[in-house]
């Protein structure tokens, strides 16, 4: 493999740590926003982490196009069957599957790198979509206290229908 390659898969790699470290950091800003019940942050939030999922795409396949070239029917069926994390993982495989033995480690040290940023993204993204279920689970409790229907089981007659028995709610989480 030429030297010129071996420096674009690199800094592809490089500019794929940095995307996913910008997307960790909107995840921990995303569960400062869900404390503090900023929803105008949150929507830009949401907007920055849809453009930097865009941009890892986009890195993502500028690297594999450089690589494609360089690999046999079997690997470019593996990639193209692999999908999302799973997909990431499967082109850092071919990536090590075609580099010289001596750039292995450089390109073994970027592969962990990645994997923990991922980690760490997927344990965010567990806490944040916790903090939400908490919270709406919080706002259904308030709601049935409102309403008066604290601590009422859905009740269902012998058709399998949800029956509504005392007072009708003015607000459901079901709506």
């Amino acid at each position: 493999m030429e030297y010129t390659m071996i420096e674009f898969l690199e800094n592809g790699l490089h500019e794929e740590i940095f995307l996913y470290n910008e997307l960790l950091n909107c995840f921990k800003r995303e569960k400062e926003s869900l404390i503090n019940m900023d929803l105008d942050t949150l929507w830009k939030i949401s907007k920055e982490k849809n453009e930097l999922c865009s941009m890892i795409n986009s890195a993502e396949q500028k690297i594999f196009s450089m690589i494609r070239p360089k690999l046999d029917k079997q690997h470019f069926e593996q990639f193209e069957k692999a999908a999302g994390f799973n997909r990431w993982s499967q082109l850092l495989v071919l990536i090590t599957d075609i580099v010289a033995e001596k750039d292995k480690p450089k390109f073994n040290r970027l592969y962990y790198s990645l994997q923990k940023l991922k980690s760490e993204i997927d344990a965010m993204r567990k806490v944040n979509t916790d903090t939400v279920e908490h919270s709406l689970q919080f706002l259904d409790e308030i709601i049935s206290i409102i309403t008066g229907q604290a601590r009422q089981e859905a009740i269902y007659n012998d058709r399998c229908r949800y029956n509504h028995s005392g007072n009708k709610m003015l607000m459901s989480r079901e709506v």
